[in-house]
C-alpha cells in the first residue's frame, strides 16, 4: 500500500512538471460598449488581438494534453483590464509562458516582438523567446522584419504587461492596422488562422514538446444554383476552398444531408420542382469545423419553359385580314398564352401557331407578345412585343358573283341554349363554311358542305359550350360574315 501511495504520489509529480501554462493575453478590449474604448484603439486591433488568442487558445487544447492555457480575456464588450491586472492574472495561474497580441500604428508596415529583462536575473529565456515569435511571424504572416528588441531600449519605457509577469514573456505587434496590405491580413479570418498556428509552433518549439496541431478550416463561401437539364430540376452547390480543411458536410433545411464530401461541388438532384429548400455548409478538420461565411443560402428548385422567339406576320383569312403567330419550341413548356396590345388575348394554346382573325382591321396596328408556360412558372418571348400592321384583303367582284346581303344571314334564337340556328338565302351551288369561335379568338368548332338549295336552315349544337359570348363566321365562295350570339 506504501508503495502504491508513493508510486501514485511519483506520478501527480510528474504530471504537475509536465502541464505548463501558457497565458495568451489579447490586448486591450472595449467597455461596456464599443464606443466605450478606454486605450482608443482601434477595433482592427482589438477584434484581432482577441480572434488570434482565441484561436491560439484551441490549437493548444486540442492538440497538446501536455499544455494547459488560460487567457486574459475571451470577449471584447466588457473585455478591457488593465496591464497591470494582466500580468497579475499571469502571475496567479503561474505561467511559463505569456504572449501578449498586439497590433501596430504610426505609419509603417511588418511585425515587431519586445521583450522586457527589468529585473531578471536570466535574460535568455525572454530573449530567446521573443525571437522565436517574431521569426516565425515574419515567416508565416509573410511581414516585414521589423525588430525584436528589450522594451525600453527602444521605446524609453517598460510595458507593464511584460514589466509585472514574472513568466517568460513578449508582446507581438503583428502588422499595422493603418497600412492597406497588413490590415488586409489582420482583418482576414484566414491570415488570422495562421498567425495562431505561429504563436502555436513558436510555443512548441520554445518549451521543446512534440504536439502536432492542423489549424481550424478557413472562411469560405457557397453558391446554389437552380438549374433545369432535360426538363428535370436540380440545384448546383459549389464552393470556394476553405483553407486547412479536409472535408465538408452539406445541410439541406437545417439537417445534414450528405457529409464528408472531399471537393468544392455537389449537385442535388433529388428534389421536387417549385420546392424551396435552404442550405448551408461545414468545412471540416481534427481541429473542429466552421460554416460557410455567407450563411443559409435559400433556393426554390425550378424548371421554367426554356427561351423562344415569336414571329407575327400580317395575312388573309380569306377577304379579312388577319394576323399569323408562329413561334418556336420553348422547351419544357405545356402551353402558351397570347397577349394582344398588353392584354391576355388566348390562352393555354398548344402547338406552335395561331391565326388572329377577330377584330383585325386593314391598316390597323397590333402589338403581341407571349408567355410559355409549366407548373414551376412562364418566360417570355425572348424577342420582346412584336408590331405587325393588318394588310387589305378586299376582294375583286366578278359580275357572275352574287354577294350575300347581311338580311340574307340570320342566327337565331339569341340568345340560345342548347342549339343555333343558321338561315342562308341565295346560296344555290356555292361553298359553305362555318366556324365558332370563343371571346378570346380561338377557334372551337367547324362545319363545311355545299348547298343544292337556294336556301339553309342549319341546326349547330351548343349544348357543350359554356356560357358567353361567341362568334359565327359563315363563308360563301370565300365571302365573309361574322355573326355574334350568346350561350346561356
Amino acid at each position: 500500500m506504501k508503495k502504491l501511495y508513493i508510486s501514485l504520489l511519483f506520478l501527480a509529480f510528474t504530471l504537475g512538471i509536465n502541464a505548463q501554462i501558457i497565458v495568451i493575453d489579447p490586448g486591450h478590449g472595449y467597455g461596456s460598449t464599443t464606443s466605450n474604448n478606454p486605450d482608443g484603439r482601434t477595433a482592427t486591433e482589438i477584434e484581432t488581438a482577441l480572434a488570434v488568442g482565441l484561436k491560439t487558445r484551441t490549437l493548444i487544447q486540442n492538440n497538446c494534453s501536455a499544455l494547459t492555457v488560460q487567457m486574459t480575456r475571451t470577449t471584447n464588450i466588457n473585455g478591457w483590464i488593465s496591464v497591470t491586472q494582466r500580468a497579475q492574472m499571469a502571475n496567479n495561474w503561474n505561467a511559463d509562458r505569456l504572449v501578449s497580441i498586439h497590433c501596430n500604428a504610426g505609419g509603417g508596415t511588418g511585425t515587431e516582438t519586445f521583450y522586457c529583462t527589468y529585473d531578471d536575473s536570466n535574460t535568455t529565456p525572454d530573449i530567446n523567446f521573443s525571437k522565436k515569435i517574431q521569426a516565425d511571424m515574419v515567416t508565416n504572416g509573410s511581414f516585414n522584419n521589423r525588430r525584436c528588441v528589450e522594451d525600453n531600449s527602444y521605446l524609453a519605457y517598460h510595458l507593464g504587461v511584460l514589466r509585472y509577469s514574472s513568466a517568460t514573456a513578449c508582446l507581438n505587434e503583428i502588422g499595422f492596422v493603418d497600412n492597406t496590405t497588413d490590415a488586409a491580413k489582420l482583418n482576414s479570418n484566414t491570415w488570422r488562422d495562421k498567425f495562431a498556428l505561429s504563436y502555436f509552433n513558436s510555443l512548441k518549439s520554445n518549451l521543446n514538446i512534440s504536439c502536432n496541431a492542423t489549424a481550424s478550416p478557413g472562411s469560405f463561401t457557397l453558391t446554389a444554383t437552380p438549374e433545369c437539364v432535360n426538363n428535370s430540376s436540380r440545384i448546383n452547390l459549389t464552393w470556394t476552398t476553405s483553407a486547412n480543411a479536409t472535408s465538408y458536410d452539406i445541410y439541406r433545411n437545417g439537417s445534414l444531408y450528405a457529409s464528408n464530401i472531399t471537393g468544392t461541388s455537389f449537385l442535388n438532384t433529388y428534389v421536387t420542382n417549385g420546392t424551396t429548400y435552404t442550405y448551408y455548409i461545414k468545412a471540416k478538420n481534427s481541429t473542429g469545423s466552421i460554416n460557410n461565411s455567407n450563411g443559409t443560402l435559400t433556393r426554390t428548385a425550378t424548371c421554367i419553359p426554356g427561351s423562344f422567339t415569336l414571329t407575327t406576320t400580317a395575312t388573309c383569312s380569306g377577304s379579312s385580314s388577319a394576323i399569323n403567330l408562329t413561334w418556336t419550341t420553348s422547351s419544357g413548356a405545356t402551353s402558351y398564352d397570347i397577349y394582344r396590345n398588353g392584354n391576355l388575348y388566348a390562352s393555354d394554346v398548344t402547338g406552335n401557331s395561331f391565326l388572329n382573325t377577330y377584330l383585325i382591321n386593314a391598316g390597323s396596328t397590333y402589338t403581341y407578345y407571349m408567355k410559355a408556360k409549366n407548373s414551376s412558372g412562364t418566360l417570355n418571348n425572348s424577342n420582346g412585343t412584336r408590331s405587325v400592321t393588318a394588310t387589305s384583303c378586299s376582294r375583286t367582284i366578278n359580275n357572275n358573283d352574287v354577294l350575300l346581303a347581311n338580311n340574307e344571314i340570320k342566327v337565331y334564337p339569341n340568345p340560345a341554349v342548347n342549339e343555333v340556328t343558321l338561315e342562308l338565302n341565295q346560296i344555290k351551288g356555292k361553298g359553305i363554311m362555318i366556324s365558332l369561335f370563343d371571346i378570346s379568338g380561338k377557334q372551337i368548332q367547324e362545319l363545311q358542305f355545299q348547298s343544292k338549295e337556294d336556301s339553309l336552315n342549319q341546326s349547330i349544337d351548343i349544348s357543350k359550350l359554356n356560357s358567353g359570348i361567341y362568334f359565327m363566321k359563315i363563308t360563301v365562295n370565300n365571302e365573309e360574315h361574322i355573326k355574334k350570339f350568346i350561350k346561356n
